[in-house]
């Protein structure tokens, strides 16, 4: 078991993110501590975390991020959300695109 300091340098995640994630069901410790209510999380949880900052790094908010966890084997599910989070970036792009013409055309 590795303690939540520990856990957070390995996974690169902060304490009070750790913190965080544990509150709103995202990425429970593996065992706490009863009288001190330290966390203790395994390093078979490690790949999770790093799950978590992927996703998170492509944009995806703590709710879904939860949501893709329960279906990250289902390939084809998986394929959904990717799919439509590209959909939703590739919006953005085109919005972004639109601003900097108009500026560009301002500037002029």
């Amino acid at each position: 078991m590795l303690k939540i300091g520990d856990f957070s340098k390995l996974s690169r995640i902060s304490i009070r993110m750790l913190r965080h994630y544990d509150e709103i069901g995202l990425l429970k410790p593996a065992e706490v501590d009863d009288f001190t209510g330290y966390r203790y999380y395994s390093e078979a949880q490690l790949p999770v975390a790093a799950r978590i900052q992927a996703l998170k790094s492509l944009g995806f908010g703590l709710s879904v991020i939860g949501d893709i966890l329960e279906k990250y084997e289902d390939a084809q599910e998986m394929e959904k959300f990717l799919l439509v989070k590209r959909a939703e970036l590739a919006g953005q792009q085109e919005e972004l695109a639109r601003k900097l013409q108009f500026l560009d055309s301002t500037l002029k």
